[in-house]
């Protein structure tokens, strides 16, 4: 084990100690060192239904008890895996509540004749039928998108440049054009399947 790699084990211990004795700054401290692998676990989920901001509160929940147990339990390994590890199994657990509630009880389904179709998205050649399937289609590539890739897609399909939408969301303009390029290959492999 190199002198950095020893030194820096040391003290992200000593940080796990002050984090399992309540205390803030310390927590502050560990928080902000695995913000990276937080972000990074919810950006490979893309949950619809979780915004960033809400993930990062669950995370700082597993962190400090990822820390406790770490603590008195599993030293041999390093924290840096028993964490990661904290954290997919609780964003599984959230995903397994999304798609849960996606599941629609039988009395709230609608007969397709009631849907209110969105005239700006029918063209005036489509016949109902087309419109209806257009739908249907829509409708599943937004269930199969990220929260950024459908905020993303029709924004710039409105007219809106990806630095105006990057403001906006709070996040990069490459962000942006990457999750708008995901969501158009989605789109396209939809509207041709």
């Amino acid at each position: 084990m190199s002198k950095t790699h020893a030194k820096s084990t040391a003290q992200e211990s000593l940080l796990i100690e002050k984090v399992v004795e309540h205390d803030s700054v310390s927590f502050s401290k560990l928080y902000d060192q695995y913000l990276p692998l937080i972000c990074k676990v919810w950006y490979q989920f893309h949950l619809t239904e979780l915004p960033l901001e809400d993930w990062k509160q669950e995370a700082a929940v597993v962190l400090y008890r990822t820390a406790c147990s770490y603590y008195k339990h599993c030293q041999s390994v390093r924290f840096c895996w028993y964490l990661r590890q904290a954290l997919l199994n609780k964003i599984r657990d959230l995903y397994r509540q999304q798609v849960a509630k996606k599941r629609i009880p039988v009395e709230n389904v609608e007969p397709i004749t009631d849907l209110h179709i969105d005239q700006r998205l029918v063209d005036a050649h489509f016949r109902p039928d087309n419109a209806s399937e257009f739908r249907y289609i829509y409708r599943q590539f937004l269930q199969n998108c990220s929260l950024l890739e459908r905020d993303a897609f029709p924004m710039i399909n409105s007219g809106h440049c990806p630095e105006e939408i990057a403001h906006r969301l709070s996040c990069s303009p490459l962000s942006i054009r990457s999750a708008f390029e995901r969501a158009r290959q989605k789109f396209l492999r939809y509207l041709y399947e």
